[in-house]
């Protein structure tokens, strides 16, 4: 076997055996391409940053991603602030050096910043009440980038009376179904803009914090940032169009196994050990 993958199957496995057996996602490598080339299409107003599924919001080391939503007069962006600003440094290492190629994609922050996650590496884009995902498959499955658009927002919430404060912000309470899951939301009148963190929204102000009732994923506002900042969209042209269900079944089936998928079948390690299929539970469960 060539000296080249055996040490990419070693690395790899490595990888795959060590992370964190907290992570409820299949524990994929990283995706292999950088974001280099953007274009501005909007101004940002006010911009919020989210903890992922942080064991401690104060401590982003705990944090699976730092989102970070992107409120503009035409555009609403979310995306990984981890992985924008991962990819700010290395285009400032291009820059200098004038090379760069062939280094992972991978984040410079959080709880497992060597693992993929399409929760991560997926941006969302909403612009006249239609929501377009553009999804970053893992490895050298460039291939299999895509993008969907849909109606946005799509929940029905139901307004309860509960508040409580949130990042400094007083917030009242909502519920809804949506999608195969029950969420609560915490949400502020004091900020106006009927959006919140990934593709939630459609409340009377900002949501500051929502999750699921059986507490596997949480969104958790920790900075409300009020001055202009650039919306910037990569170029996506190569991303080809799909059907939402279309992206969700892929994903499922990398965080299964990425190796069934990229491979073909499933990769045996040097020792003879096979990578086993992994819990997945997905936000969309519908």
């Amino acid at each position: 076997m060539n000296k080249r993958i055996i040490t990419i199957i070693i690395a790899l496995a490595a990888v795959y055996s060590g992370a964190n057996a907290q992570w409820k996602q299949g524990e994929v490598p990283p995706a292999n391409t950088r974001q280099t080339k953007a274009t501005i299409i909007d101004t940002a107003q006010v911009t919020i940053y989210y903890a992922f599924n942080a064991t401690n919001v104060k401590d982003e080391k705990t944090y699976i991603d730092l989102g970070w939503l992107l409120v503009g007069k035409r555009y609403t962006k979310y995306a990984s602030y981890f992985l924008a600003h991962t990819d700010s440094t290395y285009r400032d290492v291009v820059k200098k050096y004038a090379h760069g190629g062939g280094v992972p994609r991978q984040s410079n922050g959080g709880k497992f910043p060597s693992l993929w996650s399409e929760y991560q590496y997926d941006e969302i884009f909403i612009k006249d009440n239609k929501l377009t995902e553009y999804a970053v498959m893992p490895m050298a499955m460039v291939r299999d980038n895509c993008q969907y658009t849909e109606a946005y927002p799509l929940q029905q919430w139901a307004l309860k009376d509960e508040q409580q404060t949130v990042c400094g912000y007083r917030c009242q309470k909502a519920t809804c179904r949506w999608r195969g899951r029950d969420y609560v939301a915490w949400f502020t009148a004091e900020i106006p803009v009927r959006c919140g963190p990934w593709k939630f929204g459609g409340l009377p102000g900002l949501i500051m914090k929502v999750s699921d009732t059986k507490g596997e994923y949480t969104f958790e506002c920790v900075q409300v940032e009020r001055r202009k900042r650039p919306i910037k969209q990569y170029d996506f042209r190569s991303f080809k169009t799909v059907k939402r269900d279309y992206m969700l079944k892929l994903q499922k089936k990398i965080n299964i196994n990425w190796t069934t998928v990229l491979y073909g079948g499933r990769v045996t390690s040097l020792e003879g050990n096979n990578f086993p299929d992994k819990p997945y539970s997905p936000m969309e469960l519908e």
